[in-house]
């Protein structure tokens, strides 16, 4: 995916067919929603201040979440460009859904996850779990395991953390991992999250 105006980064695939989403890394910080059939933008979604280092689409509707260096998380339905919602919180945000789509983690800086109900989330989280950190580093993504119970958190400093979802236990800690802030450790995390599974 090429924008040489817009810039691009973290993309992702919407419901619709052909269709991705993705934020910028020129101009501004809207977030774009593309079709990649005639290459042209569908829709703008403007607010965040600072740059988009979260996006996550959600697996059952046309609802998505982004979280950005203003320390805002807004969430959005690809239908309309108006925000739906919005969050500030005390630091750099990531975001994601958990597989049914209705509740969605927040993790603040290096420090705290944060679990929302998506029906009632300008009520605050009903869990906040405090994650090991080291001075200086961030949480760089989170991801839900495919059956929900589990939470992966990889850091800025190589470290992965699998989070159990409903009490914030540390399951498991792997270390030199991501050596930078890519998605590539993400990825190689999912894949070490579903051996787990299948070695539970």
């Amino acid at each position: 995916l090429l924008s040489r105006k817009y810039g691009v980064s973290l993309i992702r695939y919407t419901h619709a067919q052909n269709t991705v989403l993705h934020a910028s890394t020129k101009i501004d910080d809207t977030v774009r929603y593309l079709s990649l059939h005639d290459n042209k933008y569908l829709r703008y979604f403007k607010g965040h201040q600072q740059r988009v280092v979260s996006l996550c689409m959600s697996p059952i509707d046309d609802t998505f979440i982004s979280g950005a260096m203003d320390r805002s998380i807004r969430l959005w339905d690809l239908r309309s460009p108006n925000c739906a919602g919005l969050m500030h919180v005390n630091g750099r945000p990531v975001a994601a859904f958990d597989p049914e789509g209705l509740i969605f983690g927040a993790g603040i800086d290096a420090e705290y996850l944060k679990l929302y109900d998506l029906r009632s989330f300008d009520r605050g989280p009903f869990s906040t779990f405090k994650i090991p950190s080291e001075r200086g580093t961030e949480l760089s993504t989170i991801s839900f395991s495919p059956d929900g119970k589990n939470i992966l958190v990889s850091t800025t400093n190589g470290v992965l953390r699998v989070v159990d979802a409903f009490n914030g236990q540390i399951i498991q800690t792997f270390t030199g991992i991501i050596t930078e802030r890519t998605e590539r450790g993400l990825h190689f995390g999912l894949l070490l999250l579903s051996r787990l599974q299948l070695c539970a």
